[in-house]
């Protein structure tokens, strides 16, 4: 069974670490009931399934992170190589 707009409200409000918690509290199979929602009990299946949602677009996140951090690191590498080579070309041009 999918997951209702409410439930899946109350899911996004609490974060995965929180659901996670909630996890540890239920049953073990995937047709387990998770109580303790505002909105009622969840199957431990819809829940898992939520969390692997999440977890997608964490990761995705974080590779657009890395992107990012690589191309500034090399902007600065590169800034850092001008710099030296305007030293080097100003110490010349003074002899």
């Amino acid at each position: 069974m999918a997951l209702s707009r409410e439930q899946r409200a109350e899911l996004n409000a609490l974060g995965p670490d929180n659901v996670r918690q909630k996890l540890f509290e239920s049953g073990a199979g995937r047709g387990a009931l998770v109580r303790g929602f505002r909105c009622g009990d969840i199957g431990r299946g819809d829940i898992e399934d939520w969390l692997a949602e999440k977890y997608v677009e964490e990761t995705a996140m974080q590779r657009g992170t890395l992107r990012w951090a690589q191309i500034a690191g090399c902007a600065g590498i590169a800034g850092v190589v001008v710099g030296v080579a305007a030293v080097f070309v100003t110490i010349w041009l003074a002899k």
